[in-house]
């Protein structure tokens, strides 16, 4: 029989159920808040507050316990050092539950399950950027220095750019050179059978006056 034995399953294995309570105790400890649907905050603050009672009295028992549950020594250490001094002065209501609203898409009701007592963080300022360094004005002797100075180096760059813009001339190999010679004579047999030609044309002509 139940015996007043309250069990909220959400819809999980045991196994799961107790992994997801872990992880949402582990988060809580880390963090000082998460977001959740509000069942499993309610389940969440069951897992969560025994064991801020546990961390009060420094034992060894007491940490084997709390490492059960939560199963990390920094975090088991941060329970004993950081959290439980925060609660010297309460003997329970060490988290409370903020509702937010429905969840879009399923209409779970949301929630914020934090701490009461909270560790203030301090934000460090953030760094200035540095000044830009401002040149100091030279000397118009300086000024003219350097812009003689620059003269021959612009003109010797002028010069190399003339070098590089010039086409290099390409060099006929012995076999380009033949096969020019070859379409020259070609070209000069042509010219010379032009009269040939000519009278092949009137041959054609006369047949086509018959």
């Amino acid at each position: 029989m139940r015996h007043r034995k309250r069990r909220t399953r959400l819809s999980m294995m045991g196994a799961r159920r107790d992994a997801t309570l872990k992880n949402m105790v582990k988060s809580l400890f880390t963090h000082q808040k998460i977001t959740t649907t509000l069942a499993r905050a309610k389940q969440a603050k069951r897992v969560a507050e025994p064991l801020i009672t546990l961390s009060k009295t420094d034992s060894v028992a007491a940490r084997q316990k709390a490492f059960s549950v939560l199963t990390d020594r920094d975090l088991v250490s941060k329970l004993f050092k950081e959290i439980s001094p925060l609660f010297k002065a309460r003997s329970s209501g060490y988290t409370r539950i903020i509702p937010l609203g429905f969840r879009r898409g399923d209409g779970a009701t949301m929630a914020i399950l934090e701490f009461t007592d909270k560790t203030v963080v301090e934000k460090l300022p953030k760094k200035k950027k540095e000044k830009a360094k401002i040149e100091t004005p030279k000397d118009e002797t300086e000024a003219v220095k350097e812009s003689a100075a620059e003269v021959p180096e612009k003109a010797q760059d002028e010069k190399n750019e003339i070098k590089k813009e010039e086409p290099r001339k390409h060099k006929p190999t012995p076999r380009e050179e033949k096969m020019h010679e070859k379409a020259k004579s070609e070209e000069k047999k042509i010219t010379d059978n032009k009269g040939f030609m000519k009278n092949i044309r009137g041959l054609f002509r006369k047949r086509g006056d018959r």
